[in-house]
């Protein structure tokens, strides 16, 4: 019985892991898996049309003259269904992706770039990443249009075109800047 106490003592000890301080899903895996061949695979016909009906590794380089109609060999019903469901993955990608989500260019009202921008903006979620420039980084997480940077300020957004505009008050300073894809 004392021992059964002991060992419960000791594990109330241990050091408990912290959560991770990012507010994003973690990891899953993907919708779709990586390529893995079937039964099949380098039994299909050739690449091109010569008199060799399994594919090898090519050694090398192919003549046009090898080819008597085309210059490569029609896709299977797996290799299909593979790409239709890797198109379907990043289409849904796409369309969870909210405004803000992607790289962008922060520059200020001459067109010089101040800073790089990574943010990720899933749709009904938090907004969070990073900033960088020569001088440093540092974290960047946006409450509707505001963005706080880390270390640097706030920016603050409106939607324009296929950017943004908006201010950086900065160090008790406030600028027009220009925010748009590199």
């Amino acid at each position: 019985m004392t021992g059964l106490i002991v060992f419960a003592f000791a594990g109330a000890l241990l050091p408990q892991s912290a959560p991770h301080p990012s507010s994003q899903v973690l990891y899953s895996a993907p919708a779709i898996r990586p390529f893995e061949p079937n039964a099949s695979f380098q039994r299909e016909n050739a690449q091109g049309d010569g008199e060799d009906s399994r594919r090898h590794a090519l050694e090398i380089p192919v003549s046009v003259d090898a080819y008597a109609r085309s210059y490569e060999f029609v896709p299977t019903s797996v290799e299909l269904a593979y790409n239709r469901g890797v198109n379907s993955a990043e289409q849904r990608v796409d369309q969870n992706a909210g405004p803000l989500d992607g790289s962008w260019q922060v520059s200020d009202d001459r067109g010089h770039v101040l800073f790089g921008l990574v943010l990720s903006d899933p749709r009904g979620g938090a907004t969070e990443g990073g900033w960088r420039n020569r001088e440093g980084f540092g974290v960047a997480t946006a409450n509707g249009r505001t963005i706080t940077l880390e270390d640097m300020g706030v920016l603050t957004l409106d939607r324009q075109g296929n950017g943004w505009r908006g201010t950086l008050a900065s160090n008790g300073r406030s600028r027009a800047v220009t925010v748009t894809r590199p």
